[in-house]
């Protein structure tokens, strides 16, 4: 797994890098979630945020086709609501997929939550909110600290 530090090094200023610079940080099989941007310069230490891999379960693995799109959603749970709900589409991927999902971060460089949800799924139809045949899910069954590391998310169950 790429530091984070380097692929927020990368991306400078304005927050964007190239792949081919990400590529030479690390595996280019790599999402990072994060204010929409490649690596949101404010989150370069690795304590506000958390890094993993995602797989498909090896008896699901038919379920994913070419075409299907990854989304990766890491938000804090309050009362029914997903606070500080962020998201990432990834168009095209190959499983297994390493990521690192950072949260917001305000003016003085610190989170809103100590700890996230994260859930990644398939999306087959181009529709995010409603599940299609065939879409697979993976989440995690509570809060992850930030700072995590080695998180391993498996889509082991269809999407409902």
């Amino acid at each position: 797994m790429p530091d984070p530090r380097a692929i927020a090094a990368l991306a400078g200023r304005s927050g964007h890098a190239d792949m081919s610079s990400i590529c030479r940080a690390g595996p280019c099989a790599l999402a990072v979630l994060g204010l929409g941007l490649i690596a949101p310069a404010g989150a370069a230490d690795p304590g506000q945020m958390i890094q993993g891999t995602v797989a498909v379960a090896p008896g699901l693995a038919g379920q994913v086709a070419r075409g299907d799109r990854l989304i990766i959603k890491l938000y804090h749970p309050g009362d029914g609501v997903e606070l500080d709900a962020k998201y990432r589409i990834v168009d095209e991927f190959t499983l297994p997929l390493d990521f690192v999902a950072a949260p917001s971060i305000d003016m003085s460089g610190r989170t809103k939550f100590q700890a996230y949800v994260l859930e990644v799924f398939t999306d087959k139809d181009g529709d995010v909110v409603r599940a299609a045949p065939g879409e697979l899910i993976a989440r995690t069954p509570e809060p992850v600290p930030l700072g995590t590391t080695g998180l391993r998310l498996e889509l082991n169950a269809l999407r409902q």
